[in-house]
């Protein structure tokens, strides 16, 4: 009697395991759709072509910037110059005054010596190429800010020294240096003359005897503010002004793919400088901008003035900070998975909302 119960309950318990209410599909069974196909080769196109990107986006460099007030108002400012100027030293002087005192600036640091305004052939192909660079950064590149900051180390900093030394006298004067500026605005001069303090007033003491030629034409390798670095670019660095006696009109004419200014010798060149401080990934410097203006002196055409090279610059009161915004790994793959799984949802809800429309048409 036990053991038909027994067989009873198992019997039960067998039933009660093949029992199932829904109905199976076979394990091999499968439905195809061209649609499902292309929704799934599309999806994961989509996905192997952002993730690439993204991928690319954390390799390469990116900055942000940030602005502020400049509080460091009370510490010295470096000015490096390093221009030739087609004139003898004996006959112009190098000055730099600010508007806090009509006395001259200290030019310990500054040093004049005469050499020969023609480069050397090594010199002016490296001088041709480098001014090519720059003028392609000023014209056709200035916006791509990101790429600037990282590749100013590629293009060469100096001329190099001169192979072999002309065989006449020297026809130009080297002025290079650093002077120690106060924070608040001034000029930096070369007009003819040497400087001389009177009474406190600055003058250019003028040989009225001499017959002294005003030839300014000038290359300007070096003109920049704060400490020398390659993470900035100097508007000024690699410009040539050339200025030709005897000449009654402008002209421009092109030497090696440089465009330059033909004027008359008693031309007055102006830059006005307008100095940013500027700090590149926790190293400090300084960015500027300029405009260039210049003009004959010729009082009979009442154009009065001095003939002579300045550089106007006045000191901004912000700081810019130039800082790397390159995402960290965990950042990147927080966005691919979002990334991935966004395109799988979006996908997943287009392939319902086609199903129900397609069997919503069917039903008809």
């Amino acid at each position: 009697m036990l053991r038909r119960r027994k067989e009873a309950i198992s019997e039960a318990i067998k039933v009660t395991k093949n029992l199932d209410a829904f109905p199976k599909l076979e394990d091999d069974y499968q439905e195809t759709s061209s649609a499902r196909g292309t929704i799934t080769v599309i999806v994961l196109s989509v996905i192997i072509v952002l993730v690439t990107l993204n991928i690319r986006e954390f390799f390469s460099d990116k900055v942000k910037y940030s602005y502020e007030v400049d509080f460091d108002y009370e510490s010295k400012l470096k000015l490096n110059v390093d221009l030739t100027v087609a004139m003898s030293c004996n006959d112009i002087g190098a000055d730099v005054m600010d508007k806090s005192s009509r006395d001259i600036i200290s030019s310990e640091g500054i040093n004049m010596e005469d050499t020969w305004f023609e480069l050397s052939p090594r010199q002016q192909k490296q001088f041709d190429y480098i001014s090519q660079l720059y003028e392609t950064i000023r014209s056709d590149f200035h916006a791509l800010h990101s790429s600037l900051w990282n590749s100013y180390s590629k293009i060469p900093s100096s001329l190099g020294p001169r192979e072999v030394n002309p065989s006449r006298s020297p026809d130009a004067c080297r002025v290079h240096g650093t002077y120690e500026l106060s924070k608040i605005a001034g000029n930096f001069h070369i007009i003819i003359g040497k400087s001389v303090s009177f009474m406190g007033n600055h003058a250019h003491m003028v040989n009225l005897f001499g017959n002294t030629k005003a030839n300014f034409s000038h290359r300007i390798d070096n003109f920049s503010f704060g400490e020398n670095s390659n993470l900035v670019h100097n508007a000024l660095n690699y410009d040539l002004k050339i200025t030709k006696s005897g000449m009654n009109e402008t002209k421009i004419f092109q030497l090696n793919h440089i465009f330059i200014l033909m004027l008359t010798e008693k031309t007055s060149y102006q830059y006005f400088v307008s100095v940013v401080s500027t700090e590149v990934n926790s190293i400090k410097t300084y960015q500027y901008s300029v405009t260039e203006k210049h003009r004959d002196i010729d009082h009979s055409k009442n154009s009065h003035g001095t003939p002579g090279i300045l550089f106007k610059y006045d000191i901004s009161p912000l700081k810019v900070k130039v800082e790397k915004d390159n995402m960290s790994l965990l950042e990147l793959a927080i966005l691919l998975i979002g990334i991935i799984g966004g395109i799988f949802a979006t996908s997943k809800m287009f392939n319902s909302l086609y199903q129900s429309i397609k069997d919503f048409l069917v039903s008809f």
